[in-house]
C-alpha cells in the first residue's frame, strides 16, 4: 500500500469568515478589491500583488515567483509555492515561501481555492475566474502585455483549468463554491458533472455586494 505524506503547513491558518479567491480574469476588472477586507480572508495569485495584497498569494511559475521574491511579497503576506520554488529562496536557509499544503499541482489560481478548502473554509467565492480567453484584441487577463505575462490572443476555454475546478467541487461536497460573474459563459451553467451535489452556483456582482454588506436586523 502506498500512502502520500505531506509536510505540515507552517502557516497553521484557520478559516475566518468567507474565503474570497481572486483570479486575474477580465470579469473582475470593474470590482474594487478593497471591499473584500473585513468579512473574510483573501486568496490571490501571481501579479495580483501589484494592485492588491491578499492574505495568501500563490505562484507556481519560476519567473513569476522570482519576481515576487525580488519584490519581497513574502514580507507583505503569506506566499505559497511548490517545493521547487520554496527550496530556491534562499538555498540552504530557512525558506521565505511556504509549501502549498497537500499540493494538488494545479495552476496557481486553482491552488488558491484548493488551499482555502484546506484551511477549513466552507463558503468560497471566486472572482476573476473565467477559465478562458476571449480572443485577439480583447482583454483576456488583467495583466496581459506586462512582465511575465506577454500578449494574450487565444480564444478558447481552458478545459484543463475548468476540470480542476469541477474535480474540486466533487472532492469537497461540504464546501460551497460561488463564482461571481456578470456575464457568465454558458459552460458556467454546467459546473457540476454527474450527480449535482448542489454546492456550486454563479451569482452577479450586485448579488455579491449584498454578501459583503449584509443587512442588519
Amino acid at each position: 500500500i502506498q500512502e502520500t505524506a505531506y509536510y505540515e503547513d507552517r502557516v497553521k491558518a484557520k478559516a475566518g469568515g468567507n474565503a474570497y479567491c481572486i483570479g486575474n480574469g477580465p470579469s473582475r476588472k470593474n470590482f474594487n478589491l478593497s471591499k473584500l477586507t473585513g468579512t473574510g480572508q483573501t486568496y490571490g495569485c501571481n501579479a495580483l500583488y501589484r494592485d492588491f495584497i491578499p492574505d495568501f498569494i500563490f505562484s507556481v511559475d519560476a519567473r513569476m515567483t522570482q519576481k515576487m521574491v525580488e519584490d519581497k511579497v513574502y514580507e507583505k503576506c503569506i506566499h505559497y509555492a511548490p517545493s521547487l520554488e520554496v527550496n530556491r529562496y534562499p538555498k540552504g536557509g530557512p525558506p521565505l515561501l511556504h509549501l502549498i499544503p497537500n499540493n494538488p499541482h494545479w495552476i496557481s489560481g486553482n491552488a488558491a481555492f484548493w488551499t482555502a478548502g484546506v484551511h477549513g473554509h466552507k463558503n468560497i467565492y471566486l472572482l476573476g475566474y473565467d477559465f478562458r480567453e476571449y480572443g485577439k484584441g480583447k482583454l483576456n487577463n488583467i495583466y496581459q502585455d506586462t512582465s511575465n505575462y506577454g500578449p494574450r490572443n487565444d480564444d478558447s476555454i481552458f478545459d484543463g483549468w475548468l476540470k480542476q475546478f469541477r474535480d474540486m467541487i466533487k472532492m469537497r461536497p461540504y464546501v460551497n463554491y460561488i463564482v461571481v460573474h456578470d456575464d457568465p459563459p454558458e459552460y458556467m451553467n454546467y459546473l457540476q458533472t454527474g450527480t449535482d451535489l448542489g454546492n456550486s452556483k454563479v451569482i452577479n456582482y450586485a448579488e455579491f455586494e449584498k454578501v459583503l454588506t449584509p443587512s442588519k436586523v
